[in-house]
This record gives structure tokens, sequence and C-alpha cells, in this order.
């Protein structure tokens, strides 16, 4: 065998254990947390006055002009009373697999959350922030809400914080009795 050909194997070689040894040192430093903001900057994550990634790893959905940076959808009005909502979020969080919650405030009626990838367990932040919706009806009895979804670590999601935010929405909507 020539002698360029082997060299060409070897250096193949090593860069093919040279790249599994990052993808597994990437898996260990994500499965242990780092990359990951800190939990007390987390938690002062406000849905209406964040401002975004600009990188295609967070979802924004939020009532019309009511936050700082663009949403990518509307937040519907729901005939359910702030804190009902913000309990029912509670609720679809925890019953979502790898989550953890972070922090909830009844009187900010904001919900802090973490969720860990299947796989790596890359970690992703949900804050969910309830509204009361005046529209004239005694005051409390409807609401909407601004719901922020990002992954912590890397620059893209492949849809998962868009998909995670939908799924837990179409959950609040059908307890909420939206068809």
């Amino acid at each position: 065998m020539p002698a360029r050909i082997a060299t060409h194997r070897v250096t193949g070689i090593r860069r093919a254990i040279g790249t599994a040894a990052l993808l597994m040192l990437a898996t260990l430093f994500a499965a242990c947390g780092f990359g990951a903001a800190a939990d007390t900057e987390r938690l002062a994550l406000d849905p209406m006055t964040l401002e975004r990634t600009g990188w295609s790893n967070d979802y924004l959905v939020c009532p019309a002009d009511r936050c700082a940076a663009p949403a990518d959808r509307a937040a519907p009005v729901l005939d359910v009373p702030a804190l009902d909502q913000l309990r029912l979020w509670e609720e679809v969080a925890t019953m979502s697999e790898r989550t953890r919650i972070l922090g909830m405030d009844e009187n900010a009626l904001t919900l802090h959350v973490e969720q860990k990838s299947r796989i790596f367990g890359f970690i992703d932040t949900i804050v969910v922030r309830v509204l009361p919706f005046d529209d004239g009806l005694p005051t409390g009895e409807r609401s909407t809400f601004a719901a922020y979804s990002r992954s912590e670590l890397g620059y893209g999601d492949m849809g998962v914080n868009q998909a995670r935010l939908e799924s837990w929405i179409a959950q609040i909507e059908a307890v909420a009795g939206v068809p």
C-alpha cells in the first residue's frame, strides 16, 4: 500500500475518533447542564420584555403589540381567570416528560420551566406570563398569555421549541373549551 494512502486512512480515522470524542464531550456537558444559563438568569426572563436570540432556537407567542420583541404568533384570549390559567400551564408542564419547574409566582402570574431533550439532555427554558384580559366583562373572567421557549445551547432546535409551545397551548385551549 502506498504511503500516501496509508497516511490518508490514518488521518481519516483520527478525524473520526476526534469527532466522536467531541460529540461525547458535548453530550456529557449537556447532560450535566453546562451551557445553560444560571437558574437566577432564567428566572429573570419575562416574555413581555425579553430580547430574542436572533437564531432559529426560540419561539414566542404573545398578544398583539404587547411584547417588546416580535412574536411568532398571537396568543389567544381564553375564558379562564388568570390564576386558573397559570395553574393549567403548571399542570401541563408537570405532565410533560423531563421537565422541572424552576419557579412559579402566583402574584406575578409567571411560570418558569426547564425541559431536557430526550437523547442528549440539552436544556430548554420555557417561561409563561399570564395576563388578565379586560374587555368590559367582570375583571378576571378572561385571560391571555405571553409564552417563550428557547434552547440554552446551540443555534437551532429543529422546531422543538415551537412544537412544544404549540402542543402545550393546544392542551390549555382544550381544557378552556376552545374549539
